[in-house]
């Protein structure tokens, strides 16, 4: 692990990041701003950071979301805060909405994902601001925060641009199934307030490609899993059938972790939800294949259905 060290004297006060000496732009007898390249940071994991100290990054290309081009690295108590800005002014915004139009629709988006809290939005102004702050605990990899970071900002993006856009069904979620769930099954389940919604896809997930939870009335957490495909389920394929029923067999059997949690979880409810229709009484065939004891614990979804969710809690 690489140590911060604080250098202090007389007339100076110098910051190293491993053996890299940082620039110094401000200090006090309580504060020291320091400066670096994101590239300074890579694959660094730090195992204590100073409580007096902030260091700014400027990233040209704004770390990969093309709208947050600074960011600021603190520590509050044993907890490491990272803070992407957005400050933008007017006349050299060319976006397709105008920026405080956007900002809003992004502060607005920033409730339905976990992990994320405003900072300071600044809308009225020739300059907009819009922070959103990131908390990690130590010891702390930049890289890898940095990536899972902006990886959500950019969901955040996609989702508020969505909204903007206002909702309408694309014939290729029919066939892209990565689309489906970038568009449209991501920000629904958000919308509907399920909590730790967690996309798996291509991640060992046995069966589940997201997972998610709720708060039931007696106060315990309800655990769900779901399966999404692209296009129609047809009863007269039998490996399309045979897919699915071993999927929800794997669901149920196979634990899940939450990101930072060694607590095993087991769902209670599986959804299989696809872009097209069932046909053939495919969802009937594969009721009758699982285990008896599940049935009333598997939903099957489709386009229609979906689409009644989507009138129900879009802009909720």
């Amino acid at each position: 692990m690489v140590e911060i060290k604080v250098l202090e004297g007389e007339e100076f006060i110098s910051i190293y990041l491993g053996d890299k000496e940082l620039s110094v732009i401000d200090y006090n007898d309580d504060y020291v701003l320091a400066e670096c390249n994101v590239s300074d940071l890579a694959d660094l994991e730090i195992s204590d950071y100073p409580i007096n100290l902030t260091i700014k990054i400027h990233d040209p290309s704004g770390f990969g979301t093309y709208l947050f081009h600074e960011m600021e690295i603190s520590k509050f108590d044993n907890t490491l805060l990272m803070e992407f800005i957005c400050h933008t002014p007017n006349k050299y915004w060319e976006g397709r909405w105008g920026l405080a139009t956007y900002l809003d629709a992004i502060r607005k988006q920033v409730g339905f994902f976990d992990g994320i809290e405003l900072g300071e939005i600044e809308l009225e102004d020739d300059w907009k601001k819009l922070s959103l702050i990131f908390k990690y605990n130590l010891p702390y990899c930049f890289t890898t925060s940095i990536n899972e970071a902006c990886e959500k900002i950019r969901q955040v993006l996609r989702t508020a641009e969505i909204i903007l856009h206002g909702f309408i069904w694309k014939n290729e979620y029919e066939q892209d199934e990565m689309l489906f769930c970038n568009e449209v099954l991501t920000p629904l389940l958000r919308r509907m307030k399920f909590l730790s919604v967690s996309f798996n896809h291509g991640t060992k997930e046995f069966g589940k490609d997201y997972t998610f939870s709720e708060l039931t009335p007696f106060g315990d957490l309800r655990h769900y899993g779901l399966q999404a495909k692209a296009g129609n389920i047809s009863g007269g394929v039998n490996s399309q059938i045979d897919e699915i029923i071993g999927q929800i067999g794997d669901a149920f059997n196979m634990p899940y972790y939450e990101i930072g949690s060694k607590d095993e979880r087991y769902i209670s409810v599986f959804i299989v939800a696809i872009s097209g229709h069932y046909t053939n009484n495919a969802k009937d065939k594969i009721v009758q294949k699982i285990n008896k004891g599940l049935i009333g614990s598997v939903y099957f979804f489709d386009k229609d259905k979906i689409l009644e969710l989507v009138e129900n809690y879009w802009n909720k």
